[in-house]
């Protein structure tokens, strides 16, 4: 490995190990705390085995594999590597070619550093990122009631510069948001970004078009093949480079980025086994896959669209099936918050 190398690689890789018997839910942690997208899995000796992403750890989930499944069960044996003298050119071609971002560099089965392609490339994505904020925050009333939803405070801060924060942080740059409530408060904040190192356009509702209703408005304005759409009020840690990758590699029209939920249910639940009562449960915890209000669009795939009508993303997406359209799922594990409730907003609060 060459000094001129360095500037490439992340030698503070010893945080990234994981042992074949420990969980998904410590790769999670790793992964949220590291600067790194890969945890290097090796065993007892420290002898290099392979790497899991957050790719693996999505497959597996996906695949009805939990947060307490061993490492052992999920982790590519076979992933990309990269030799002590590599050749940065050669190596960079290799892993775009491939989708990777990072790679082991191995020695004789130990680890000495890993390979990051995205620190040279992450920076000025032209594609343009759509935050719904037009609506009228009836769930946070009265706080809502002289501010329009988007400019909520989280710790002296307003919940939609927190969520462009989240998203620039990943390179995205052009913004356009969705107004209606109260919109020349949110203009006369963010203006045309300048302040914030961003460039912001806006779309005026005329009358509430719901969460979905105001694309119709931007089917001539967005040149760009795809576009990140998410609403004011979502706040997470999610990656967004890694989804909009995703969805153009799997050539989609629409993407939705999903999460595993956990609700509790306010009553006892009654097994049964015809009139005879075999178990009853007090309030029952159960897993539920949701709509997390991050998405990724076709631009042309709203060609469709006919009229600026009232429309909720829900319906959206049914007709987006119903017309076959390639409707796929992104599911991820980072942090995420629904900030148009009371109780996530005060969650967020005390966690800050």
């Amino acid at each position: 490995m060459t000094l001129k190398n360095k500037n490439f690689i992340n030698l503070n890789f010893n945080k990234t190990f994981i042992k074949l018997d420990q969980k998904i839910f410590d790769a999670l942690k790793s992964l949220t705390k590291s600067q790194n997208k890969i945890c290097i899995v090796v065993d007892q000796k420290k002898n290099f085995k392979g790497v899991v992403n957050d790719g693996d750890i999505r497959r597996a989930l996906l695949k009805g594999k939990k947060l307490d499944t061993e490492i052992k069960y999920i982790y590519n044996r076979k992933p990309f590597t990269l030799k002590k003298n590599f050749n940065i050119e050669t190596s960079l071609k290799k892993l775009k070619s491939k989708s990777i971002d990072q790679a082991p560099i191995i020695n004789n089965k130990k680890v000495i550093g890993i390979f990051s392609r995205d620190k040279i490339q992450i920076q000025n994505l032209k594609t343009p990122v759509v935050i719904m904020s037009g609506g009228l925050g009836k769930r946070l009333r009265p706080l809502t009631s002289s501010l329009p939803k988007a400019l909520v405070l989280i710790k002296k801060k307003p919940m939609l510069s927190t969520v462009i924060q989240n998203i620039k942080n990943f390179g995205f740059n052009n913004f356009i948001l969705t107004t209606f409530y109260k919109k020349n408060l949110i203009k006369k904040y963010f203006k045309d970004g300048k302040k914030f190192d961003i460039k912001v356009n806006y779309i005026e509702e005329k009358k509430p078009l719901g969460t979905a209703g105001s694309l119709f408005l931007l089917r001539k304005k967005i040149v760009d093949k795809n576009f990140l759409l998410t609403n004011c009020d979502v706040v997470s840690e999610i990656n967004y480079k890694n989804l909009l990758d995703y969805h153009i590699n799997n050539k989609a029209d629409l993407t939705i980025a999903i999460k595993k939920y956990v609700t509790e249910s306010q009553y006892g639940e009654i097994n049964l086994k015809g009139i005879n009562i075999e178990n009853i449960q007090e309030k029952p915890k159960k897993d539920i896959i949701i709509n997390s209000g991050i998405y990724v669009l076709k631009t042309k795939s709203l060609n469709f669209l006919r009229s600026n009508n009232y429309l909720d993303m829900n319906e959206l997406i049914i007709k987006f099936i119903k017309k076959n359209k390639k409707v796929i799922a992104f599911p991820f594990y980072e942090n995420w918050y629904d900030l148009g409730t009371k109780d996530q907003l005060k969650m967020l609060q005390r966690i800050n």
